[in-house]
């Protein structure tokens, strides 16, 4: 019962998203977006309706764990069906284990969202106002083309590399935002009863957390990735597990609780056959993601999210290479490796391009959009 209200629940948010879009308008409440805390609080000092659901995400994480991500979030939700339509079309993909989960979320919120919004605000003059209706609902929405990409890639495509909810473990910056609250969450999924070890939590968790090993380890899930979507508790066949309430004063809280200690991954690894670990290439990995993403986004209007979904995709196919023939596997990796190191070199160029034309002394760049017939943009 408790999972079709959360489905109805998932519904309901798109059907509002819809609402506001072509309905409703911006007239009044502009872009709900988790951005808006770090681009207009952060940065400007501006309080609208992005900030507002922030705060209150915030909040009611403290309390309830990380609910918004469960019940709540469009793009978690798209991750649940590709997951659910792959498995109808019968694809199973591995979960991936690795510590880029932690790693890779926490470099994208600070570099792309703190960092450089808390140096804009530090020599910038910061004010408090209130604007609800800024910016516009589509001020971070990309267009048409790009959209449906970073739906398909970020929404199916990661899931088919990296397993359930893929996005949210390894790309999703609010995800990591929201995991300090969510260790000292007043509720929690916890062991309240006699565990049979059937493992069926473990295989029901949608973001990969050995529920299995935590509860009997800790006596709850102490996982700061967890999203109280309570499959798990649900699924439980002994009924052994309950999403519950415990005084903080009484919690017991250690660090090792969040730290991938050897026992959690040998646990993981040898009693769930639907988990694969890249704990020993993890720093190729994030090596060549970094490199990657970085290479592509903001081009062709490409966005973060897009940029480090088709990075992480196409690290997996050169460690992963698939391909029987190693010919094929060595044609597969210079064609990928060319492409984004192409691209590397134009937004090099680019840049040193934009910083040559911002010189004080005129240039041969300037001159010529200033005496061109037809008007012309710099690049």
């Amino acid at each position: 019962m408790i999972q079709k209200f959360r489905i109805l629940t998932l519904i309901m948010i798109h059907v509002l998203i819809l609402l506001h879009v072509f309905y409703w308008g911006d007239s009044i409440v502009g872009s709900i977006d988790f951005q808006e805390f770090f681009h207009s609080f952060i940065k400007l000092g501006i309080i609208n309706a992005g900030v507002l659901l922030v705060i209150i995400a915030f909040l009611f994480t403290l309390i309830f764990g990380r609910f918004f991500c469960g019940w709540a979030c469009h793009f978690g939700a798209v991750q649940e069906l590709s997951w659910f339509i792959l498995n109808k079309l019968n694809i199973k993909p591995k979960t991936i284990d690795s510590k880029l989960v932690t790693i890779l979320p926490l470099i994208i919120l600070l570099n792309l969202y703190i960092i450089p919004n808390v140096f804009f605000a530090l020599n910038h003059p910061w004010n408090i106002t209130l604007k609800m209706n800024e910016p516009s609902i589509w001020a971070f929405l990309p267009g048409f083309i790009i959209g449906t990409l970073t739906f398909f890639v970020d929404g199916f495509l990661i899931i088919y590399f990296l397993g359930r909810k893929g996005f949210c473990r390894f790309i999703c910056p609010w995800g990591a935002f929201l995991k300090i609250p969510n260790s000292l969450a007043l509720f929690k999924v916890r062991k309240t009863g006699e565990c049979t070890n059937c493992h069926n939590c473990t295989q029901a968790c949608p973001i990969g957390i050995d529920v299995n090993y935590e509860i009997n380890k800790f006596n709850k899930v102490a996982n700061t990735n967890c999203t109280s979507c309570m499959l798990c508790v649900s699924g439980c066949p002994s009924n052994a597990l309950s999403y519950s309430y415990q005084s903080p004063l009484k919690e017991d809280v250690k660090l090792s609780y969040y730290l991938p200690t050897t026992s959690k991954i040998n646990s993981l690894l040898s009693k769930n056959s639907y988990f694969k670990s890249i704990r020993k290439q993890d720093w190729i990995y994030l090596i060549l993601i970094l490199l990657f993403a970085n290479a592509i986004d903001g081009m062709y209007g490409i966005g973060h999210f897009l940029a480090y979904g088709i990075g992480i995709i196409g690290s997996f196919l050169i460690i992963n290479n698939p391909q029987s023939l190693k010919i094929t596997k060595y044609i597969t990796n210079i064609l990928i490796i060319g492409i984004f190191f192409w691209h590397a070199l134009i937004k090099i160029n680019i840049s040193i391009g934009t910083q040559y034309y911002n010189t004080d002394t005129p240039n041969i760049f300037q001159q010529t959009i200033r005496l061109y017939a037809e008007k012309m943009g710099e690049y």
